[in-house]
């Protein structure tokens, strides 16, 4: 099964290259032996798609190594009392949680490259609703 997976999305991507290179459709078909023009069409846009969801992730890891680099930056003093740099730090943490869809409740699912360990995004979603000036839920009850 992965076997065919894997071949199809290679063809796919030879495809998108021959199509860019200007072959036309008819002559990708026979080369790559796809059953029809339509096949090379939608293999087309399953390469395109492929590529783009790639580049969101290596866009979203970049992001996020950029926010662990201004929270670090900041950590020491905001953790030693300054509310300047406390600000920083729960601002960096809100754009992560964003960034990750820790903010929308149901929803919140850490992806590749993500910076928060399995089983903490509870912690992380905590932590933006103090910042944001609400208690999270269950804290404080008891």
């Amino acid at each position: 099964m992965a076997k065919s997976k894997a071949i199809a999305a290679y063809r796919g991507a030879r495809a998108l290259e021959l199509s860019l290179a200007g072959w036309s459709y008819d002559a990708i078909t026979a080369e790559l032996g796809y059953k029809s023009r339509d096949s090379v069409s939608k293999a087309m846009w399953k390469a395109i798609d492929r590529r783009s969801a790639e580049g969101v992730e290596e866009n979203r890891a970049l992001e996020l190594s950029r926010l662990d680099a201004l929270q670090a930056a900041h950590w020491d003093r905001a953790v030693d009392g300054d509310t300047k740099a406390a600000e920083v730090v729960l601002n960096v943490i809100e754009k992560r949680c964003r960034l990750l869809g820790l903010d929308r409740p149901g929803k919140a699912a850490a992806g590749a490259g993500s910076v928060i360990a399995p089983g903490h995004e509870e912690t992380y979603a905590a932590v933006l609703a103090e910042a944001q000036g609400g208690k999270p839920d269950g804290v404080g009850e008891g």
